[in-house]
C-alpha cells in the first residue's frame, strides 16, 4: 500500500498559531494570579491562588515545550510519486505462434485470429492508460524501456558472442522484471499473463467477437511480492481486438486505482 500523504505530526503543526494564542492567554492568567496573591485583587483566598498558579505554571511549561518542538517541525514535502515499470506481457505459445486457425462444430465455420505482437501491444495500451487514469504515479516510458532492453541485449551479446539472436532473446526473457526495475531505480512492476487473446469470426452467420483472458499483478520491485492482483475474462461482440484490450485495460486500471492507489 502506498505511504500516506499526511501524518499526525503535520496535523499538529498546523495548530501552531492556535497554541501560541493559548500560550499568551496562560501567561496573562498567571500575571493576574500574582496580583491576587499580593492582595491587589483579593476576592480569592491566597492558598487557592497558589494552587491555581502552580497548575497554570505546569500548563505553561508544557505548552512552551510543545511550541519549541513545533518550531523545529516543517510540513512534509509532497511525496515522491511511485515509479512503475510496465513490462511486456506473457502469453501461451499457442497465442504467439499460431496467427490463424479454423475450428467450429458447424463445418469448421469459425476463424480464430491471434496476434503474435499482442504482448507488446497490450503493455503499451496499459502504460498509456495508467498515465491518464492514475496521474499520481510515474509510469516509466515504454519507448525508453525498449531502448534499455536493446542495450541489455547488446551487452549480453558481447559477453556471449557465440549465442544467436534467438538464444539472446531467451536469455534476456529469463531475467526477472524486478531486477530490471531495481536497475532503473523504480518502485513497482506491472506484469500480466495472457491466457486467451483472439478475435473470432463465424463465416456462417457473420458473427464476430474478441476474447481476452488475463491475469495482472503489481509487484514490489525490491521483494518481488505481489502488492495487487486481478483477473479479467472478457468477450466483446462486434469489437476489434485492440478496442477490447483498451476496454479491459481501463477496467483493470480503475479497479487498481480504487483498491491500491486510493
Amino acid at each position: 500500500m502506498p505511504p500516506p500523504s499526511f501524518s499526525l505530526l503535520n496535523t499538529l503543526t498546523s495548530f501552531r498559531f492556535f497554541f501560541m494564542y493559548v500560550f499568551i492567554l496562560s501567561g496573562s492568567l498567571i500575571l493576574f494570579s500574582s496580583f491576587f496573591e499580593k492582595g491587589k485583587i483579593g476576592f480569592l483566598p491566597v492558598g487557592m491562588m497558589k494552587k491555581e498558579r502552580a497548575r497554570m505554571t505546569v500548563l505553561l511549561l508544557l505548552l512552551g515545550l510543545f511550541l519549541v518542538s513545533c518550531q523545529s517541525m516543517h510540513p512534509q514535502s509532497r511525496p515522491t510519486p511511485l515509479k512503475i515499470l510496465v513490462v511486456d506481457f506473457e502469453a501461451d505459445a499457442e497465442i504467439l505462434s499460431q496467427p490463424k486457425k479454423v475450428e467450429g462444430w458447424w463445418f469448421s465455420s469459425r476463424d480464430v485470429y491471434n496476434n503474435s505482437s499482442v504482448c507488446e501491444i497490450f503493455a503499451d495500451i496499459f502504460a498509456r492508460q495508467m498515465k491518464e487514469i492514475i496521474p499520481s504515479v510515474e509510469v516509466y516510458s515504454r519507448v525508453d524501456f525498449k531502448y534499455y532492453s536493446a542495450n541489455m541485449k547488446d551487452r549480453l551479446k558481447k559477453n556471449y558472442p557465440r549465442l544467436n539472436n534467438k538464444s539472446l532473446d531467451y536469455l534476456f526473457s529469463r531475467v526477472s522484471p524486478c531486477d530490471l526495475a531495481r536497475d532503473l531505480n523504480l518502485d513497482l512492476v506491472l506484469s500480466a499473463k495472457l491466457n486467451k487473446c483472439y478475435t473470432t469470426h463465424n463465416r456462417a452467420i457473420h458473427w464476430w467477437s474478441s476474447v481476452i483472458d488475463v491475469d495482472v499483478a503489481l509487484l514490489d520491485a525490491e521483494s518481488g511480492f505481489p502488492e495487487w492482483k486481478a483477473h479479467r475474462d472478457s468477450r466483446k461482440y462486434f469489437l476489434s481486438q485492440y478496442s477490447s484490450m483498451e476496454k479491459v485495460a481501463e477496467s483493470l486500471i480503475k479497479q487498481m486505482k480504487k483498491e491500491y492507489f486510493y
